[in-house]
């Protein structure tokens, strides 16, 4: 695979997308890292914020407010009450926060499949990493028990897969069985986004799954990827995009219900995703700011490190229309 890939990654139908999750003011993440990659890709995206701060929660400080459930309701009113709400093919949920917004998330995803039965539901968990959740632990539950029935996908991390499946993960099978598991909840595609596995910390792993609902017939693959080093933020929310943009961009060629559309997307998307990465990293390393060898508490991280690790999604615009990196998805 190389040579010129805009035709493979290239819309051939129009899309509509709504995509609910964080705003920041200055930074890429939640929405920030989603809407223009998705743009570019030839997606409508219409977006609802759960929070607007003034930069990620990455940095010593942050300002901004949180919003309650009924914001996010009340802008899905004004759509509806103007006929706006109609005409989504695609529905994309990131940072929540709290179990008022998730149930807010359930009466929009519903509505929506009342309307568009084949509505594509792109779920990303944002439930934690690095072995500690950062939102209550109510979520859990209500992501597994509200969320994962009406999803087409999911794209939890290694963490956040063994919380939802209460399994624990240190090894390919465990996240195959991971996967078997998360299906049962209902989700058709599976992807968990990066794995360490077997104590080697230079190399992580994806590990998907597509089950067709109707004959029940399974493919699993992985795909592996360097660990890059660094206070990376957003690349999950990023990474989200890339899959929906992609599956998009795939579906109808595969069509009927078919496996192997997953399995092409993840490997467009972690092609474009590690270029991205890539680039962040070269950039930082040109500021010439150190970065620690030990991870950094918030509170202690130099400002101008943190900045220098926000994703350069607009400088590397070219790798979503054109990903450079190959990445070969192989059946396990």
């Amino acid at each position: 695979m190389s040579g010129n890939l805009s035709s493979m990654v290239a819309v051939s139908r129009p899309t509509r997308v709504l995509s609910i999750q964080s705003h920041v003011v200055s930074g890429y993440v939640g929405n920030r890292a989603a809407t223009f990659p998705l743009q570019l890709s030839g997606h409508e995206v219409d977006v609802i914020n759960t929070v607007q701060f003034s930069n990620h929660t990455g940095y010593n400080s942050f300002r901004g407010e949180r919003f309650p459930a009924s914001h996010i309701l009340d802008l899905f009113a004004g759509l509806e009450a103007n006929g706006l709400d109609s005409g989504y093919t695609h529905l994309l949920t990131g940072y929540m926060g709290n179990s008022e917004n998730i149930r807010a998330v359930e009466e929009i995803a519903k509505k929506l499949l009342v309307q568009t039965p084949e509505l594509f539901f792109v779920l990303d968990p944002v439930l934690g990493d690095d072995n500690a959740l950062y939102v209550p632990q109510e979520l859990v539950a209500m992501y597994r028990d509200i969320l994962c029935p009406l999803a087409k996908l999911i794209l939890p991390n290694q963490f956040e897969a063994e919380q939802l499946t209460d399994m624990k993960i240190t090894s390919v099978l465990d996240a195959k069985r991971a996967c078997d598991k998360l299906h049962s909840f209902g989700v058709p595609n599976v992807v968990i986004t990066s794995i360490n596995v077997d104590g080697d910390s230079s190399q992580l792993h994806l590990i998907g799954s597509e089950r067709n609902e109707e004959s029940g017939a399974t493919h699993q693959f992985s795909i592996s990827f360097p660990k890059l080093d660094g206070y990376f933020t957003g690349s999950g929310d990023f990474f989200a995009a890339m899959m929906l943009a992609r599956h998009a961009s795939l579906e109808p060629q595969f069509g009927d219900g078919r496996l192997g559309v997953l399995a092409r997307a993840c490997e467009l998307a972690t092609a474009t995703q590690a270029g991205i990465m890539s680039a962040t990293r070269n950039y930082q390393v040109s500021t010439g700011v150190p970065v620690p060898a030990t991870n950094l508490v918030r509170g202690s991280r130099p400002t101008d490190m943190v900045r220098g690790f926000e994703l350069r999604i607009i400088p590397s615009q070219h790798l979503i229309t054109n990903p450079t990196m190959v990445f070969t998805a192989t059946d396990i």
